[in-house]
């Protein structure tokens, strides 16, 4: 084990001992929790990024992260097997290894079985075979712990399950209490911040204020996360000083702009906003046009936001219209949409409605300039559902509700088809519980999609007429929020039948309140 030469490289050190120490009397342990603070969890994922490369692995044993989205056990196990060889595969220089006979994997009994055979085969050169799990996307949280329950009912020893969370949130804490002789818990105090700081104190620079202010910056940003608002200021307040005495317009609107964050955290929303101010003037000095839009716009949503903490929601409004206007000059129209659309929510909470309508307006047009397949990441979506709630609350709360009876619908029928398939299931099997649940959830998805359009087909005009704004500004399938997606993403054509609704051109204000269901 090498010498720890910087902050980074000593938390990698701990972390390696950590290891070490928790994976020594680990002989009925089939799955290990590492639970750091939500600021250490890059340092984790660095360390084990590490180990997974020749030139940086330290520890006898084999890491491999994988991101596979979970969708139900069955393929969840599959597309894990898979992964797992073709990462194999696709090493340079390795040794033969036949996986074949073990594939495919359908339940966490035959995945535990590709593993062990793997670790059996090279035996001499690791001690045990560790996946990192990270689901990129999971469908049924339910369903997922129900595989981690039954990979945990398996009684080869080699292969081992890694999962990672955070002090925070210990999301995987109930799996550790059903199963602690088989679950070990590693928890390590590593902070992210403070070895930034760290570093910061250790860096040189020919330029004597500049690294100076490095080490303000780094002292306020630890303070920002464990501090007070007081201290926050104190410490930011000496690299502004210095960042004025240089002419560094950006660095003093970026220390505004984190100060402000200190007064904000400590609910002072005066002192919030006056920094706020002054990142927003000195950014006019900046010779950049687009870093000066930037960092102008940046306080100005910070300004909105703290009135908008305070409920102050009129000088919100007006702080979001002025941060659309100046995320229209960069141009950024995503930012722009967010700054009209927040404009618009609090002058609806303020009672102006009609004002609000108008900004909800100037969202959508702005939302335009993004292309159409990017719209939906963009808050345009929630534009139009705050549109549609105006117009009829307790309908828009009908449309929402479908949504999680979908959810319901979706988690009860996955459930059926895992507990029809034996523990060890062959391919014909699988096959035709895939096929039957096929037909169930798209049978439950036209069912669900029915219930909304028929939500939908009852509004008045004013109601449709939103619905066919969305449907020409993000697609033409779109029903309300949260979206309800076709179950195994078939092409809208194959499913897609759209109600022949009156083209009257209404007002987006007119009838706006509720009507009945």
């Amino acid at each position: 084990m090498s010498k720890a030469k910087n902050p980074t490289e000593k938390v990698m050190a701990e972390l390696e001992l950590s290891w070490l120490d928790a994976s020594e009397q680990a002989a009925q342990t089939r799955l290990f929790i590492w639970r750091v603070p939500a600021q250490g969890e890059s340092l984790l994922d660095g360390f084990i990024a590490l180990q997974q490369h020749p030139q940086g692995r330290t520890l006898p044993d084999l890491f491999l992260g994988l991101h596979t989205p979970f969708e139900t056990g069955f393929g969840y196990s599959e597309a894990l097997g898979r992964e797992f060889v073709e990462h194999y595969e696709a090493t340079e220089g390795a040794a033969p290894w036949h996986a074949d006979a073990y594939l495919p994997c359908y339940s966490p009994g035959q995945l535990s079985q590709l593993l062990q055979g793997f670790t059996d085969s090279f035996a001499d050169d690791l001690r045990y075979l560790v996946l990192v799990l990270k689901p990129s996307g999971v469908s049924d949280e339910s369903a997922l712990m129900r595989w981690f329950n039954g990979w945990l009912e398996q009684g080869e020893s080699a292969p081992r399950l890694l999962l990672i969370d955070t002090v925070e949130q210990p999301v995987w804490q109930p799996l550790y209490e059903a199963h602690p002789q088989r679950v070990k818990l590693i928890v390590d105090e590593i902070d992210g911040m403070k070895v930034m700081h760290q570093t910061a104190q250790q860096q040189t620079d020919p330029d004597g204020d500049r690294l100076l202010f490095r080490r303000y910056l780094a002292d306020a940003m630890l303070l920002l996360e464990k501090g007070t608002a007081a201290q926050v200021a104190e410490r930011g307040s000496l690299a502004l000083a210095l960042a004025r005495r240089r002419g560094w317009a950006d660095q003093q609107a970026m220390m505004h702009n984190l100060i402000a964050g200190g007064w904000l955290k400590g609910h002072d929303h005066a002192q919030a906003v006056e920094h706020y101010r002054q990142a927003q003037n000195v950014s006019g000095e900046i010779a950049d046009p687009v870093l000066k839009g930037q960092l102008r716009t940046q306080s100005t949503f910070g300004e909105a936001g703290a009135w908008f903490a305070k409920k102050a929601y009129l000088q919100a409004a007006k702080s979001y219209r002025q941060a659309a206007l100046e995320a229209q000059a960069i141009p950024h129209p995503v930012f722009e949409t967010e700054g009209w659309r927040m404009s618009g929510f609090c002058l609806w909470l303020a009672g102006h409605r009609p004002t609000a309508m108008e900004e909800y307006a100037r969202a959508v047009k702005a939302a335009e300039r993004v292309p159409l397949p990017e719209r939906g990441q963009t808050t345009l979506p929630l534009v139009l559902q705050d549109l549609l709630r105006i117009h009829d609350k307790r309908r828009t709360e009908a449309i929402e509700a479908c949504a999680m009876r979908w959810q319901s619908e979706k988690q009860r029928l996955v459930q059926h088809a895992e507990t029809c398939l034996p523990p060890r299931p062959g391919i014909e099997q699988v096959k035709q519980v895939e096929s039957r649940l096929q037909l169930q959830l798209e049978a439950a998805f036209t069912v669900i999609r029915e219930e909304r359009e028929n939500l939908i087909r009852r509004g008045d005009e004013s109601f449709r007429r939103v619905i066919r704004l969305a449907r020409e500004k993000l697609h033409p399938h779109w029903n309300g929020l949260p979206d309800i997606a076709h179950p195994f993403d078939a092409p809208p054509g194959e499913w897609q039948s759209l109600p022949a609704w009156s083209d009257t051109d209404t007002s987006l204000s007119e009838n706006a309140g509720s009507n009945p269901l």
